[in-house]
């Protein structure tokens, strides 16, 4: 075989393997993400992914743990942030409304409970800041003092879609029958913030509980998206 042709040949094979390394570079999307692999936003599919994940029922993801302290919570006094995109405010009517009694409390301690409110509706709907709660006993309200905590975490303004739960941690303290200002109740009435009260069902509850628990206040954490660590203060 001539010079020639051996040069002829080899510069071919250079071309054909330039081409097989960088001939389909142009169409390719670079996945750009800054420090830390996160990424700047998320696609639509990415968001309904995540809100298809979240479990229908409360999973919790933390044991509560043994609360004795009578100390006085401190209440919230800052405006919940806005509901997001525009949307309509949730209504307590188109709300699944649970309390869900958590165990591993002292027996001294504040009774321990997960608000759960799950959006029984075909339309999303917004949610932003701390559930309505009262007492009851036997359906009536009884009136107990309730204050409005930043626990876990100061609230957020969420886009609660259809068949998903908001939750919030709850507590209830006890009291000695005989004191001052201790009733008796045994449930609860919910509502959306700025919405309607209604009883709530109540899982978990023993026997002695569902015929009257002494309480002398409530304390309500805010509204969040996930139950990682909303009960755990």
């Amino acid at each position: 075989m001539g010079a020639r042709t051996v040069g002829a040949l080899l510069g071919l094979g250079a071309i054909l393997a330039v081409g097989a390394c960088g001939g389909s570079g142009n169409d390719a999307t670079p996945n750009v993400r800054p420090p830390g692999g996160v990424a700047p936003y998320t696609t639509e599919a990415e968001d309904e992914e995540a809100a298809s994940s979240q479990p229908l029922e409360p999973v919790l993801t933390a044991t509560p743990p043994a609360l004795g302290s009578t100390k006085p919570p401190t209440p919230a006094t800052q405006a919940p942030p806005p509901p997001p995109h525009n949307l309509g405010p949730c209504k307590t009517a188109g709300l699944d409304v649970r309390v869900i009694r958590q165990l591993g409390t002292s027996k001294n301690g504040p009774g321990v409970g997960l608000v759960a409110l799950r959006n029984t509706g075909t339309k999303t709907c917004a949610l932003s800041g701390w559930p309505s709660v009262g007492l009851t006993k036997a359906g009536t309200p009884v009136d107990v003092p309730a204050t409005k905590v930043n626990k876990p975490r100061q609230p957020v303004g969420m886009a609660l879609q259809p068949q998903r739960t908001a939750f919030a941690g709850l507590q209830w303290r006890g009291c000695p029958p005989t004191a001052t200002g201790c009733r008796s109740g045994d449930g609860f009435r919910i509502g959306a913030p700025g919405s309607s009260v209604a009883p709530a069902q109540l899982t978990g509850f023993s026997t002695a509980e569902q015929k009257g628990f002494p309480v002398g206040s409530i304390v309500i954490g805010s509204l969040q998206p996930t139950t990682t660590d909303i009960i755990n203060w």
